[in-house]
């Protein structure tokens, strides 16, 4: 269950960052992963994703935010804990 709900909402978001941009020139990052073990000891999950929040008027410097999550699910070993985290990219065109 707990599964089901992680990738709706993560289902969700990959839509809402997929809509067209107004502004051609910007570009959104973000990727969705997961599926089954070659073993089929249960299943990974992942996401992550990186969103430019500020770019300057002459288009040479570009922060994005980035964060990812992962964990896995079921198998001999159980659910691991979750792994997360979060930062920042700094671009410069030169």
């Amino acid at each position: 269950m707990q599964f089901t709900i992680v990738a709706l909402v993560c289902c969700l978001i990959g839509s809402v960052l997929a809509y067209p941009s107004p502004y051609p020139e910007e570009q959104q990052r973000f990727q969705l992963e997961g599926g089954y073990n070659s073993d089929k000891s249960g299943r990974d999950f992942g996401v992550q994703g990186q969103i430019p929040v500020w770019t300057s008027d002459n288009k040479r410097h570009e922060f994005d935010v980035a964060g990812h999550y992962g964990q896995h699910f079921g198998g001999p070993y159980g659910n691991s804990e979750p792994s997360y985290g979060y930062g920042g990219v700094y671009r410069f065109r030169f």
